[in-house]
């Protein structure tokens, strides 16, 4: 059985490229709607969310994130202005007015109701967002619980300058609502792979993205070992200065093309990179990106690694970030081993965590939702497996 499904957003896109690549791969589940600004009419928005379910549906599931669900929180035209500067849209500025009556009418809905918080930075989350994105979705597609450690668990948060502002909420919220998460983690679009040997790679290293505690410390140990890994460009600095100096307003699509271009051509130049997921142990998207362009990728594992499919010493390599002037020389010594291991690193991205496995999984959600045996979902061994209702540990 394929259901009808809606999806709710504003369509505009983001430099972390998983938001951009969401709609495409509702697209490739099957029968998907889109509404909000820039999806379709100033005219039809006017109209209403439910106005548009009655003409384009019936719908099985309806789905949005917290660009819609969270834009009732103050004043609508400084909730537009605060997008605007973040991400490119692609519509009339003033059809972001009627985002908060969208969220309302979402939240009123007797459809079943999913809540995508995949470009969300839920680790400083407090009880009002998670009461309300409770309040306004009957499920959630985000990192469950195999991927959302304690505080108490994490030893090196201390180490990160936002250590102060991190909570458990969303930790507490993954494991006591585990039947209704789907967990899902980032993906990466074909155009993003790349096959070359490591071999014919030009520079050693990269440690690309934020500078989290971890990554300083491994540029350093490179740098002290004679070795200048690639880093984040001059360009990415100048368009960083110009946005808080006001200088850039509004975000602007061909700046996030750029950088995300510029990003995957200078990582594509290196045989190895090293990424974390700074003190939160969080699955962030480099950890996916960079086998994809077909480096080696060495790391700080995040948590849940072994269940999104990773294996140290089989498709990547966990090393500490003071250590990596040992592993350089381990790497160069022995390089049809990590050859190899750089290509199985690429295969489980294409296998488990491409556009078109992501498809399948949230076809999977979708119908298990759409058929009313949906009881959660989470991640063995790099692959999606939906929860069986009388699992243990499974709770409302």
């Amino acid at each position: 059985m394929t259901g009808r499904f809606l999806f709710v957003d504003v369509n505009a896109s983001f430099v972390n490229p998983t938001r951009n690549l969401l709609p495409l791969a509702f697209l490739k589940t099957g029968d998907v709607c889109f509404f909000g600004p820039g999806y379709v009419s100033s005219e039809c928005l006017a109209r209403g969310l439910s106005s548009f379910i009655d003409q384009e549906g019936p719908f099985d599931v309806v789905i949005s994130n917290t660009v819609v669900l969270f834009s009732d929180s103050g004043d609508p035209a400084h909730y537009a202005a605060t997008l605007l500067a973040s991400y490119a849209y692609h519509g009339p500025k003033e059809d972001l007015l009627y985002l908060p009556i969208i969220a309302e009418q979402f939240s009123a809905l007797t459809l079943p109701r999913v809540a995508i918080l995949l470009e969300n930075d839920v680790y400083n989350w407090t009880s009002n967002e998670a009461d309300k994105i409770s309040a306004r979705s009957d499920f959630l597609i985000g990192f469950g619980e195999e991927f959302s450690p304690l505080r108490a668990d994490l030893p090196h948060l201390h180490q990160e300058r936002f250590a102060k502002s991190a909570t458990d909420v969303w930790t507490d919220f993954s494991r006591s609502h585990q039947n209704k998460i789907a967990s899902l983690l980032h993906f990466i679009s074909d155009a993003e792979f790349l096959i070359s040997p490591l071999s014919s790679r030009t520079l050693p290293w990269s440690v690309m993205g934020v500078q989290y505690h971890a990554r300083s410390v491994a540029q350093d140990a490179l740098k002290r070992a004679g070795i200048d890994p690639v880093t984040d460009t001059k360009f990415r600095k100048f368009i960083s200065l110009l946005k808080k100096t006001h200088m850039m307003r509004g975000e602007k699509r061909w700046v996030q093309k750029a950088l995300n271009s510029n990003f995957m051509s200078r990582l594509a130049q290196t045989r190895y990179s090293f990424t974390c997921g700074s003190g939160l142990e969080i699955p962030i998207r480099k950890f996916f990106e960079i086998p994809a362009v077909g480096s080696l990728l060495v790391c700080r594992a995040f948590k849940g690694f072994g269940a999104a499919g990773f294996s140290d010493g089989v498709n990547c390599l966990v090393a500490e970030p003071d250590d990596l002037a040992d592993v350089h020389f381990e790497l160069t010594a022995h390089p049809e081993r990590y050859e190899s291991m750089a290509r199985a690193g690429q295969k489980l991205i294409l296998e488990s965590h491409s556009v078109d496995a992501r498809a399948r999984d949230l076809n999977a959600i979708l119908n298990a939702i759409t058929a009313k045996t949906f009881h959660g979902s989470q991640w063995i061994a790099g692959r999606h497996i939906l929860r069986l209702p009388s699992e243990p540990g499974t709770k409302s």
